[in-house]
């Protein structure tokens, strides 16, 4: 599989975070979303079917846990 059909989906309620790790994987020719809590995730994991969710423990709402 080559990086630019891999799909990643970074989770975490820091936008600096999302800003830093997101140019990151997107430099690296990853395809990259993004989500600012657990609701959200789940919505677009179902609609993008990633390959790898980075995810942050502690958010609100719904936790990376949950």
């Amino acid at each position: 599989m080559k990086k630019k059909d891999t799909k990643i989906l970074l989770v975490d309620d820091e936008p600096d975070i999302l800003e830093i790790v997101g140019y990151n994987l997107t430099s690296e020719g990853y395809q990259v979303f993004t989500a600012k809590n657990g609701l959200e995730a789940v919505a677009i994991a179902k609609k993008k079917n990633p390959h790898l969710i980075i995810l942050d423990v502690m958010m609100p709402e719904m936790d990376g846990i949950e």
